[in-house]
């Protein structure tokens, strides 16, 4: 992968986690305050740009080789995340979110695309 593009997912793996951070100081606790109904983004926003946090971070961690795809490193990311979520059954004793599994797919079509977009440049 070219340093350009590394340098790229860097970045945007940055911008996701000022994102979340956005949203956990602002946005979240506006929601709940105001009782708002926001389809549950508010409850959901970790998976949906964590899942691009994880993925561009790895992407420009461990890719300057091509040793690893980003294609794969997105499915390894986002199995990773699901199977975080669906152990929250044994250890938190039943308590898993399909919201969360939904976001976490929705979050890795999003990396995808913004993926594409990056290296058509």
């Amino acid at each position: 992968m070219r340093k350009k593009h590394r340098l790229l997912h860097l970045i945007v793996g940055c911008l996701f986690i000022i994102i979340m951070l956005l949203f956990r100081t602002y946005y979240r606790p506006w929601i709940y305050t105001n009782h708002l109904f926001d389809f549950y983004l508010a409850d959901i926003y970790t998976n949906l740009f964590g899942e691009c946090v994880v993925f561009f971070i790895l992407v420009s961690l461990f890719s300057p080789n091509e040793m690893y795809k980003p294609i794969k490193l997105l499915l390894y990311s986002s199995c990773g995340l699901i199977i975080y979520e669906l152990l929250g059954l044994i250890v938190e004793g039943g308590l898993c979110d399909y919201k969360d599994i939904i976001a976490t797919f929705v979050g890795a079509l999003l990396s995808y695309v913004i993926n594409r977009i990056i290296i058509q440049y």
